[in-house]
C-alpha cells in the first residue's frame, strides 16, 4: 500500500525533491493540456464535480475544533484549488468526508478507533497498524477524489493550482496531517510531516496525470 513506499525525507531534502516531481508533472500537463476544449458543457462537469462534497465545507467550517486548519485550507481555495480536493485533503481528520469518497467510489470504509494513552513520538518504522491504515485510506481518498474529476476543465485546474502553488497546497496537508496525529497523542516534528504529505502529494499527481478525461 501507500506508507510501504515512503523514503524518509527530511527539511533539508524536500524542497529540491519538490522541485524534480514538479518539472516531471509540469510536462506531463503541458501534454495533457494541449488541444483541450474549453467548452460550456465541459464547464458545467467541472461545476457539478466541484460542489459533489461542498456541504461537508460548510461543516468545517462551523466547528470550532477546526479553525486552526481554515488558514491554510482557505490560502489554497484562494488560489482556485477546488472544494473536492480540499474536502479531500480534511477527510484525514473528518471522518463523514471519508466515508462519502468511499461510497462514491465503491469501496468499503472501515470505521476508525482513536488512540488513546500517554503522548508518543512519530516514528517512521513503528507506526501503529490503526494509525498507518488510516493514513492509507487517506492517502486512497485522495487519489480518488481526484480521479471523479473527469472534466477537462477541473482536472487541468487542479493539476495546475497544485503545480504552481505546491507550498501552499503542502503547508495545508501537513497541518492536516499534524492535526490528526495530535489527535491521537503522536507528536510529529514539523520536517517529517511535511515529507510524508509531499509522498502523498506526489501520489496524487500521479494520479491526476493518468486519469482519462471524458470526451466532449
Amino acid at each position: 500500500m501507500w506508507l510501504e513506499d515512503y523514503s524518509p525525507v527530511e527539511s533539508s531534502e524536500w524542497g529540491s525533491n519538490s522541485a524534480e516531481i514538479s518539472e516531471k508533472y509540469k510536462e506531463s500537463a503541458k501534454r495533457s493540456g494541449s488541444g483541450i476544449k474549453r467548452t460550456r458543457k465541459d464547464e458545467k462537469k467541472a461545476k457539478k464535480h466541484d460542489f459533489l462534497l461542498a456541504n461537508f465545507l460548510v461543516e468545517i467550517i462551523l466547528k470550532p475544533e477546526f479553525d486552526s486548519l481554515h488558514g491554510s485550507m482557505f490560502a489554497c481555495m484562494d488560489v482556485g484549488l477546488n472544494s473536492n480536493f480540499a474536502l479531500g485533503v480534511l477527510s484525514l481528520v473528518y471522518e463523514p468526508i471519508s466515508i462519502k469518497i468511499r461510497e462514491i467510489s465503491g469501496k468499503e470504509h472501515t470505521p476508525f478507533v482513536p488512540l488513546t494513552g500517554e503522548l508518543q513520538e512519530f516514528h517512521d518504522y513503528s507506526i501503529p497498524d490503526t494509525i498507518k491504515f488510516r493514513i492509507n485510506v487517506w492517502a486512497e481518498d485522495l487519489a480518488d477524489i481526484v480521479s471523479i474529476e473527469t472534466s477537462h476543465v477541473s482536472k487541468e485546474s487542479n493539476f495546475w493550482v497544485i503545480l504552481s502553488q505546491e507550498e501552499k497546497v503542502l503547508e495545508f496537508m501537513s497541518k492536516v496531517f499534524w492535526f490528526f496525529l495530535s489527535k491521537n497523542n503522536i507528536h510529529i516534528r514539523e520536517s517529517k510531516s511535511l515529507s510524508y504529505s509531499l509522498f502523498i502529494l506526489g501520489e496524487v499527481k500521479k494520479t491526476l496525470s493518468s486519469t482519462p478525461t471524458e470526451e466532449i
